[in-house]
């Protein structure tokens, strides 16, 4: 059996695939309405990000705490419980297709970095070794590929120095920005090219609720994301407003986004 015929079996077996399959044999729908409608659900039910409540997939971890001094011992108060998502199901079946194991790995981390961030917790490489089942040089290796290749990994020793941190999704959303596509973002990001798409979806949500003068907390609870995402989102978006071929980019994409929205609101066909 080819490892692309292996990696076909892996994504059929999600729960993702469950659901596509639902979606075209009983509902009648195209595979690609099923896509879209997949991805609604994941993106409006908060399925793209950790919760309190323990998916299959998901762990939970005690790790630091982003506040926690570094150096002496941590304290109780120094730690918080994140919930982490090592096997993100279709999406992760997607990058084992196109990036092979080593770059499912590496994306797993940036997920994992970034899920603790947003839940305000770091990992050390010994946390990310033990919720991967590899080993700490393994970790270590993956994350100097990563940052050869320009991706900042905020695990506890760079978040030191880095004060906040930022999470791996500004980046992205920095990227296409700057017009970059989303099978080369996905590509560089170790990432499903829905995943990128859904990031993107959120952000554009977070702007639009932000213009009509929403509370951060609310703008939280309406796209399903921590707060501590919205304000990285907002602060890049504070950013973007001096930038003009970003604040243009970024216009173009809500124009077109809220057209169609309004279209499909008046029942007529999309363009």
């Amino acid at each position: 059996m080819t490892q692309a015929t292996t990696n076909d079996r892996l994504a059929e077996k999600t729960p993702e695939a469950s659901f596509l399959h639902v979606l075209q044999e009983e509902f009648n729908l195209s595979l690609r309405e099923a896509r879209e409608v997949v991805g609604a659900a994941q993106e409006y039910l908060g399925l793209d990000h950790p919760t309190a409540q323990v998916r299959p997939g998901q762990v939970r971890l005690v790790a630091a705490s982003l506040g926690a001094p570094f150096g002496p011992p941590l304290r109780d108060t120094d730690r918080i419980t994140v919930t982490l998502t090592v096997d993100a199901g279709g999406a992760d079946a997607a990058v084992l297709a196109q990036a092979g194991r080593v770059g499912l790995r590496q994306g797993r981390i940036l997920r994992l970095v970034d899920e603790a961030l947003e839940q305000g917790g770091v990992l050390t490489e010994e946390d990310l070794a033990r919720v991967l089942q590899v080993t700490p040089r393994t970790v270590i290796r993956d994350i100097q590929a990563l940052k050869a290749a320009g991706h900042v990994v905020q695990t506890r020793g760079q978040v030191k120095g880095a004060g906040r941190g930022q999470t791996h999704k500004v980046r992205i959303i920095e990227l296409w920005l700057d017009r970059q596509g989303y099978d080369r973002i996905a590509l560089w990001a170790h990432h499903s090219v829905q995943s990128i798409k859904r990031y993107i979806a959120t952000f554009q949500r977070v702007v639009t609720l932000h213009r009509e003068q929403t509370a951060v907390s609310q703008i939280a609870f309406l796209v399903g994301a921590s707060e501590r995402l919205v304000r990285d989102y907002l602060a890049l978006y504070e950013r973007v407003t001096g930038q003009a071929e970003r604040l243009a980019k970024l216009d173009e994409e809500l124009a077109r986004v809220n057209g169609l929205a309004e279209l499909a609101k008046k029942g007529a066909p999309n363009p």
